[in-house]
Parts: structure tokens; sequence; C-alpha cells
């Protein structure tokens, strides 16, 4: 393979970062103009033919709708929450149990994020744990990063397994106890790196100082629980550490440790104080917020238990539909797919015939959980006076507002992967890295799974895109496939936090539409950065 046919074959994806962090384009137009240098690829260098271009148009479309119908529900339970009051009081019960500032971003940016991706996954944790975090005082647009770098670890475990089960799928491997050793030990550095770089990017040395012994017991109790979980069932592996840690962290605090007043000048949180809105509700807001505050200021007051009762519906419904078998068995049966061809490029790559394209388990799946959770939700608040008739076409309109541009992005950064996965060019990337590092090859593999998740903005896809690959590539180089694919897997965790669908769903529920850019190119150098750490690591185990 030449230089130019290796370039041709990265530019769409160059593309793409370039117009959303350099000239700042919205997501929706740079993936836009994203899918026609796909297609150009994709004739050009993957030698696909008009018509391979148009069913991966149209694979493309319908997988977009596996992710769009969880964003639908998602945002409208955000808006039906916000206008409920919910987050103002997740604030105050909060504030009850520590004044710590630093503690109380930490329990919902790390903690309660990542127990959210364990059970749902499909950004529903930056999407609920961002407004939260606005409600506590934390700039919008920090609300989203931070998030995202608090639950990118669960990103294999996470969604009761999804990325893992994958990996093993595609790579048909059979080192599966070596794989989970390396995948855990790895995944708990990603949870730890996490949690100090969110107490840096707050206050610094002072701040890892003051933190320190919390973020080692969480971290023990998140990545070394989800490493000893994964070895008795990998479909709870990030379940049950994210839901004990959250018991640990509230023990904790219960125990009086890390209550007390404490704060610094961070560039995280918004420090203006309004007059109005202290005498109201003692916190500090912005213009946007204190606006928020008037329109809803005839909320009657929701109490504690019914601010969490969505979440602990969601929690509850996940469970019991994904978890307990014999449920699980019968609401699974029903599915929604699409039958495709064969397709087979100039350059000889092929793509199988399928019956079961994309195929969406209706009763299953995290759309439908969360739309369960949004009608129980919306029955309570109505019964309950926290909403109305008014507050309820107040819901839908605002609902409405966000979801038709991010469903547009979504969309046609979904089709665009499509393209670049249907035409082989990913393939062509990962051969061109391969045959770049030869040996060393180790190294490179955690961009790799890094870059699969940027381009399709999940763990899973990646694994799907290049699980195979990573296993042959192991094979061809005689190199551990278990070192392979763990560094597969984690970087494709690690690679989450830059997928632009995932960003996007949290600005559009943050606030800050159209920012995506600037979460995107702050994030990409901490991915390198850990990406390499990894890739070190697993080069000098097999070496």
């Amino acid at each position: 393979m030449s230089i130019w046919t290796w370039l041709g074959a990265v530019f769409p994806i160059l593309f793409l970062f370039l117009m959303m962090s350099v000239f700042h384009m919205k997501t929706e137009r740079a993936a836009f103009l994203g899918i026609i240098c796909a297609m150009i690829s994709a004739i050009l260098i993957g030698k696909s033919t008009p018509q391979i271009v148009t069913t991966d148009l149209e694979k493309g479309a319908f997988s977009a709708l596996n992710i769009l119908i969880v964003i639908w529900p998602a945002v409208f339970l955000y808006e039906m929450m916000k206008f409920a009051g919910v987050f103002q009081s997740i604030k105050q019960m909060l504030q009850k149990k520590t004044q710590d500032e630093l503690v109380m971003v930490l329990l919902i940016c790390w903690l309660f994020s990542s127990f959210l991706q364990g059970i749902t996954g499909f950004g529903v944790p930056v999407a609920v744990c961002a407004p939260i975090l606005i409600a506590l005082g934390v700039q919008p647009l920090w609300s989203v990063i931070i998030t995202l770098l608090g639950h990118a670890w669960a990103n294999t475990y996470g969604t009761f397994a999804l990325a893992w089960d994958a990996l093993i799928t595609q790579s048909e491997t059979q080192k599966i106890f070596e794989i989970k050793w390396l995948a855990g030990l790895l995944l708990l550095g990603v949870n730890f790196a996490g949690a100090l770089l969110i107490s840096w990017l707050y206050g610094k040395g002072k701040a890892l100082r003051h933190i320190f012994p919390f973020l080692l017991i969480i971290s023990l109790v998140q990545g070394g629980g989800q490493l000893i979980v994964s070895f008795t069932n990998s479909a709870i592996a990030a379940f049950i550490p994210t839901t004990l840690a959250l018991v640990v962290g509230w023990f904790i605090l219960s125990a009086g440790f890390y209550t007390k007043p404490w704060k610094m000048d961070s560039k995280l949180m918004v420090r203006r104080e309004n007059e109005e809105i202290e005498k109201q509700l003692n916190k500090t807001i912005t213009t946007e917020q204190l606006v928020e505050v008037k329109e809803n200021s005839s909320n009657k007051p929701i109490t504690n238990g019914q601010a969490i009762f969505p979440f602990i519906i969601l929690a509850a419904i996940s469970v019991i539909v994904l978890l307990i078998k014999p449920i699980h068995e019968v609401m699974n049966q029903t599915i929604f797919a699409l039958s495709f061809p064969q397709i087979e490029t100039g350059r000889g790559f092929i793509v199988e015939a399928t019956d079961s394209y994309g195929a969406i388990h209706i009763f299953t799946h995290a759309g439908f959980v969360l739309l369960l959770t949004v009608i129980v939700t919306l029955f309570l608040y109505l019964q309950k006076g926290y909403l109305d008739k008014q507050k309820i076409k107040s819901i839908i309109t605002a609902t409405l507002k966000k979801i038709i541009p991010t469903s547009l992005g979504i969309l046609f950064l979904i089709v665009m992967s499509q393209v670049l996965k249907g035409s082989g060019i990913m393939q062509l990337i990962a051969q061109g890295v391969t045959q770049l590092t030869g040996k060393y090859y180790s190294f490179a593999v955690p961009f790799l799974g890094l870059l699969g998740a940027f381009v399709t903005s999940s763990n899973t896809s990646s694994n799907i895109l290049l699980g195979s690959f990573q296993k042959t590539a192991a094979d061809m180089i005689s190199v551990n496939e278990a070192a392979i694919l763990a560094a597969q897997t984690a970087g494709g965790a690690i690679g989450t936090v830059v997928g632009p669908s995932t960003i996007l769903l949290g600005t559009t529920t943050a606030g800050c539409e159209g920012k995506e850019g600037e979460v995107l190119r702050f994030m990409l150098p901490i991915v390198l950065v850990e990406a390499a750490i990894t890739g070190i690591v697993i080069t000098v185990l097999i070496h």
C-alpha cells in the first residue's frame, strides 16, 4: 500500500476533525460534508461501486436509528426533570450530605455517570449528568468534558458488556481469561487516570492532595471490582462495582469524611453571584440558569425521593428486562432488522450477506427502557402536581428544538461511519498502521481502537469493526493475541470520550450546542496520551 493510498483513506476522518475542532463548524454540517468525503474516498481508494456506496448509505441510516431511539426519550426525560425541578432538588440533597464541592462534582461526573454507563450507555450518562453538574455550579462545557472523562473506563463492560461480547464474538479468540485479566488492569488505569484528571482540572495539586484517598478507594472499588466481577459474569462486571461504589461513597460521607465546606477558585465552576437567586436558592448561577429558575419559580417543591425516582425506575427496569433470564428471553424475541446482499469492493473487501443487519431487539433496547422510564415518571409527576398540561407542552417544544439538529448530526455521523466501514477504508487504515509499526504494532493497537471509537462513537462498534482484524494482525506478527485484544478494547473505551455523537448529545442537554469542536479539541491530547501509555504498557508486557 502506498502512502498516498493510506492518506486518501484517512482523509475523511481528518477532514471531520478539522471542520469540527479547528473551523468550529456545526456537527451536522461537518458530518454531511464528511459523508461526501467518505463517498469519494470509498470510490477512489476503496474501489467501491456506486451501488455499494448506496447500500452503505442505507445501512448507515438504519444504524443511526439504533441510537436515535435512545436519544429521543433521553432528551425528553431531561426536559421533564428540568421542568419538575429535579436537578435543583438533587443539588440540595447533595449539599445536605456534604459541603465539599469537589466531592459533589465527583459523585455525579464519576460515580453516578459510571453507574448509568453500566446499565444504559448510548450517551445517556453525559445527557443526564451534565445538567446535574450545571445545577451544582459547573460550567456547561466543563460539565460535558468531566462526565465524558468520568465514565470512559466503563465502556467495555458497560451496557451489560455489549462491547466485550462484540470483541470476543468478532475475534473468535479462546484466550478469554487472559484478555479479561489484561483488559481489567488497563481499564482500572483508565478509571484512576480519569478521576485524577478531573480533580486536577478542578484545582490542580491542592485538589489532588485533598481528594486522593477518596479517589484511591473508589477507583479500587470500581476498576478493581470490574476486574474481579468480570471473571464471574461479564454482563454485570460494570453494573455491580459502579453500584457498590455509590454505596461506598455514601458510606464515606456518612462516616463524616469529606463533609466539611471545601472549595477552590476553579475554572470548572461558575463563581458569578446573583443576589436574587442567592436569596431564593442560596446558590451561584449563570444568567441562563436565572431565567430557568424564574420560569419554574411556581413549581411545587419536589421531594428528594421523587427527584431520584426516574433513576431508580431506570435501574429497576434495566435489571428486570436485561438480567432476569426468563423475562429477557421473552422480551428479546421481537426484532426489527434489515436484509442486505453480500458486497465485494474492487480491492476484494467482502461484507457478507445478512438477514438481520442492525438488529434492534425492541423490548430489551435501551430506548425502550428509557421510554418506560419516561412514561412511569411522567405519570407520577403529573399525579403529584410537579408537572401540568402547560409544562408538558413546553417540554415537548424544548425537546423538539434540541433533538432535530442533534438527530441530523448523529444521522450524518453514523452514515459517514458506515461508508468508511463498508468500503474497507477502515481496514486500509489499520493495515497501513500495521505495515508502518511492524513488530511494535502493539504500541499502535490502542490508537486503532481509539480511532474506531472516534469514527463510530462506540467501543462496541470499534470492537466489531476491528476485533477480527486485531486477532489476524496478532497472528501475522506472532504476538500475544490476548494483549492485542485487551489493548483494542481499552483504546476503544478511551476513544469514546471523543465520539462526536456522544459529545453532541452532551452539549445538547448542557445547553451549549455548537461547542462540540471545543470539547473535541480539548479532549484529543488527553486521549492520545492515555492511548500512548496503554500502548507502552502492552508493548513492555509483550516484549
